[in-house]
């Protein structure tokens, strides 16, 4: 990946995590504090609670973990984390598995916003692998036989 594209990915990726740990980070505290107000699933509500403090920290470090492996050129370590870490996203539009959710709009907004920047950090950690993937086949076709 040349410098360029390598600078603006690293731009990119610190707005698109900033994004996804605000929206996630509200709605993971949401669904925390108002645990007794979401219907009843296959787990308690003590269970998914614990789940939360352990799954959010976990793989936002995760994601926090996949930008500075980015930003060291590190890229298919970020890559893995960046794929680890978009599942914290993605995970909330479980909410629809038991309908539609009874929740005040912002915090239903947040289940989008958290898709979203899920999405949106999957589909930069794809981005950058085929931006990695071509520089490689580039590299390997100059090289001398």
């Amino acid at each position: 990946m040349d410098e360029r594209t390598w600078r603006r990915g690293k731009s990119v990726l610190k707005w698109v995590l900033a994004a996804s740990i605000v929206s996630t980070g509200l709605h993971y505290t949401h669904n925390f504090i108002e645990i007794d107000n979401y219907p009843d699933g296959l787990v308690s509500g003590a269970v998914v609670q614990a789940a939360i403090l352990v799954a959010w920290p976990l793989l936002t470090a995760i994601g926090l973990l996949g930008y500075r492996l980015y930003a060291l050129g590190r890229f298919s370590q970020a890559h893995a984390c960046l794929l680890a870490y978009w599942f914290t996203g993605i995970s909330t539009l479980g909410h629809f598995i038991y309908g539609s959710p009874d929740i005040p709009a912002f915090f239903y907004a947040t289940i989008f916003t958290d898709g979203l920047t899920g999405f949106a950090v999957l589909g930069f950690a794809l981005w950058s692998m085929s931006q990695s993937r071509s520089r490689t086949r580039r590299a390997s076709s100059a090289a001398p036989a």
